[in-house]
């Protein structure tokens, strides 16, 4: 068995066919979800890009892990603990099974150092030691990582592929520029739906409203890091989807004219979404709205995995390393929070009807269609994501009993997971390095 993993930095869900999105973004991925299963409610447990993908790497919450920041520019902020295991560890530890990534997480200007250990081959496509991370086009990866596949195929194999795609700075090669192109101030093209919540918006784009703040925003721009190549619009940025697509198609490809495709599960997924626009103004990713914590999970392996399954219930990042280990025939750590998900994909397992996300400065719980969204520095959050799909309607004065509820419940679990290294509010004292003689913070 070999397993590929394939992680899209800044992809959310609601923007892939598969998930019900209106424009044709996905045509891989949504071939591999029809033949493979698909989870329609995974959700990213910690944003961003740092604190996301060492959930999925540990397979703990980062309540437990410790890890709240992604320092891109400033050396020397955070050192990951050496005696805390991660994913490729256990995986090369296990004996047998080559492991490799593609992938350049370790070049920020604070290096993440879980993000290496562990791999036999780690392949920094960019060919340099400065820190450059978001710029890198993915067919830059392709590159590199095709030979190895037909190098490598008579081996047992485990791959990590991630993609920068869909992340900014819009800078995918010229045929996948504009593929969707949509007239702004103007709705005849877009599919205007009627939420319960009493507004009118279009499924990963907002409301009406929002809108023209997402159709066009061209001056963000010279705001943002990097060589962009095309406006921050939607259409730039299903054009980067359908670009990450048709690299993963390549591989697919590749792995079948090697031989080696039946052999082969493949996971797809996000590390988180992109807001754009729908909240703070942002054309990024902060905060633990939906736009940016509902991302997708994908598993294909024919004659493993039922063809076309949906499971229900909430399915989390720490879910993905015990699942991997799962493919691979290896027990889950005690160490991990998360469970492997193949029981539930035989509907022998019992679907979670809660989540819990994390970032700086902010938690939330997700229980019976509501979300509450504690922060430290801004007033609280209480949406009906069932009847306010956009999150726009804040219940925080209207339902103070559903808000003390989930309150009690998010602070339980704090407390749970961290026992004597809670305050009396159930808040965790991360020191961070002191975050570069930045006072001590409370998360």
């Amino acid at each position: 068995m070999n397993v590929v993993w394939f992680c899209l930095d800044t992809l959310r869900a609601d923007h892939l066919g598969c998930y019900g999105y209106f424009r044709p973004t996905s045509p891989t991925m949504d071939r591999l979800a029809e033949e493979g299963v698909l989870f329609p409610q995974s959700r990213a447990n910690a944003v961003a890009t740092g604190p996301a993908f060492t959930s999925m790497f540990t397979g703990q919450y980062a309540v437990n892990n410790e890890w709240y920041v992604t320092p891109f520019d400033k050396g020397d902020i955070l050192n990951f603990s050496d005696n805390r295991p991660v994913l490729p560890e256990w995986i090369q530890d296990h004996g047998g099974i080559t492991t490799a990534a593609f992938d350049n997480l370790f070049q920020f200007a604070s290096h993440m150092k879980q993000f290496v250990r562990g791999f036999e081959y780690y392949v920094n496509v960019t060919r340099t030691s400065r820190p450059i991370h978001h710029h890198v086009v993915g067919g830059e990866v392709n590159k590199r990582l095709l030979p190895w596949i037909r190098a490598h195929r008579a081996e047992s194999f485990f791959l990590f592929v991630h993609y920068w795609d869909p992340h900014t700075p819009y800078n995918q090669p010229e045929a996948y520029a504009r593929p969707f192109v949509h007239t702004p101030g103007q709705c005849d093209d877009l599919p205007v739906q009627d939420a319960a919540a009493g507004y009118r918006y279009v499924p990963g784009w907002g409301t009406v409203e929002q809108i023209p703040a997402t159709e066009h925003s061209e001056g963000k721009v010279r705001k943002a890091r990097g060589p962009h190549k095309y406006a921050m619009s939607i259409d730039s940025y299903d054009g980067e989807i359908l670009y990450t697509d048709h690299l993963i198609g390549e591989v697919v490809n590749e792995l079948d004219a090697a031989g080696c495709l039946a052999e082969t599960a493949i996971v797809i997924n996000a590390d988180h979404g992109e807001q754009l626009n729908q909240h703070y103004d942002c054309w990024g990713h902060p905060g633990l709205h939906e736009a940016n914590i509902w991302t997708p999970l994908i598993l294909w392996r024919p004659g493993l995995l039922p063809a076309g399954a949906r499971p229900e219930g909430y399915v989390h990042h720490i879910d993905v390393a015990p699942t991997i280990l799962n493919l691979l025939g290896i027990e889950t750590p005690d160490e991990m929070d998360g469970r492997s998900l193949l029981p539930l994909v035989r509907g022998e397992g019992e679907p979670r009807t809660h989540h819990y996300a994390e970032a700086m400065g902010m938690r939330c719980v997700m229980r019976d269609g509501y979300k509450y969204i504690w922060h430290k520095f801004a007033p609280d959050e209480l949406y009906n994501v069932v009847a306010d799909p956009m999150e726009v309607v804040n219940l925080v004065a209207r339902e103070p009993e559903r808000l003390e509820a989930l309150r009690t419940e998010l602070f339980e679990w704090v407390a749970q997971n961290l026992g004597d290294r809670v305050d009396s509010m159930g808040r965790q004292l991360i020191r961070c390095e002191e975050l570069r003689g930045q006072p001590t913070r409370y998360l």
